[in-house]
């Protein structure tokens, strides 16, 4: 059965802590320019950028100050969040370790009652819902380390592209692909 799947939010999984830190303001610009695109047409109004691996030491601050002076981006703890001109609202998460983040989240929930949804919403955050569609450039044989959380519910598409060759067309293949996804939501087909 094939059905028309919609796209709110879209989770880009790219390139190393390392390989972000050696990508200068323009290309920068340039990618958060055609996610925020691809995202657009394909319905969405949020996208992720989340490394593939690396670790903070491999230049996250780097990145960040980069993100905040140079592509008019808005910190938002350890995310930069990017406008777009297509209505798009693009968050860059640095922090390669899920683990990490997860246990972050716990720990900024405090003592109250910790439920599936506070801990979704919180690691999703600012974005209000959990991503539809993971787009990994890597190969689908390994998942990525940042990547915990975010993998419960949604389409997963793997392209063996490396992050300095992000174009357009990888972006719309897989939403394309997503839109073709009857999605079960962890269901079984009876």
């Amino acid at each position: 059965m094939v059905s028309t799947s919609n796209l709110a939010h879209l989770l880009l999984c790219a390139g190393t802590v390392a390989e972000w830190a050696n990508t200068d303001a323009s290309q920068w610009r340039e990618r958060l320019h055609l996610v925020a695109r691809a995202t657009h047409t394909g319905g969405g109004a949020w996208a992720t950028i989340v490394p593939y691996s690396g670790a903070a030491s491999d230049g996250a601050a780097s990145v960040q100050s980069m993100l905040v002076e140079q592509c008019a981006g808005i910190r938002y703890g350890e995310r930069v969040v990017v406008h777009s001109d297509d209505g798009v609202t693009l968050v860059v998460d640095p922090l390669a370790n899920g683990r990490r983040r997860i246990a972050d989240v716990v720990v900024r929930l405090g003592s109250g009652a910790i439920s599936e949804q506070r801990m979704s919403s919180e690691l999703a955050a600012p974005a209000p819902g959990e991503p539809d569609l993971i787009v990994v450039l890597g190969k689908p044989t390994r998942l990525p380390e940042s990547l915990v959380w975010e993998l419960a519910y949604a389409e997963l598409v793997f392209l063996d592209a490396p992050w300095g060759a992000l174009d357009s067309e990888h972006l719309e293949m897989a939403i394309d692909d997503f839109r073709r996804r009857d999605r079960r939501f962890g269901g079984v087909d009876s």
